[in-house]
């Protein structure tokens, strides 16, 4: 064996990217060793994924023609953006406490979805007087997955979250 490494190119349209919540194409490339596979790199539309084309152009690389290897890849990289995006917390500056909208909202807890067509952005906060803390993020693509979120941080911070809707498409929770 000559131990160089073989890598695999694979391209799948109409997947989720989690920033824009845009549906892409979805390219990524990797290698596998001893039956584990590593990603190396990954990108959504057409100029990401032509970097990734142009760097499987100079190494021994193979294209993976099979939709589902490329999907397993997909989801492993959400799986740990899902991971960090739950364990992300951060508390904003104290100023946001006196400004709109937090200034005229009681203390408590607070998931806050950034529209409301899926797929969506969820945040968990709370609000305490003095201080807004960012508990937990999460990207959903149903209302399923909405009320999984929701279930966590319940089940999570032993809070009774109360759904109430508003414009602003902001749900209420209670301490």
């Amino acid at each position: 064996m000559n131990g160089k490494k073989v890598y695999y190119l694979g391209i799948h349209q109409n997947m989720l990217e989690p920033v824009s919540l845009s549906y892409l194409c979805f390219g990524a490339l990797w290698y596998e060793d001893n039956n584990q596979r590593y990603i190396v790199g990954y990108g959504f539309g057409e100029n990401k994924i032509e970097v990734l084309r142009q760097f499987s152009n100079h190494s021994s690389c193979e294209k993976c023609m099979d939709p589902n290897i490329v999907r397993e890849v997909y989801r492993s990289i959400r799986d740990k953006q899902q991971k960090q995006d739950w364990s992300t917390r951060l508390r904003f500056p104290l100023s946001n406490v006196f400004r709109a909208p937090w200034k005229d909202v009681a203390s408590g807890w607070y998931i806050v979805r950034s529209r409301k067509i899926y797929p969506l952005h969820l945040s968990a906060i709370h609000k305490k007087r003095y201080r807004i803390w960012l508990e937990h993020t999460a990207v959903c693509e149903s209302e399923s997955e909405l009320f999984a979120f929701i279930e966590k941080v319940k089940f999570t911070h032993n809070v009774d979250l109360k759904l109430m809707e508003s414009s602003g498409g902001t749900l209420h929770g209670s301490e």
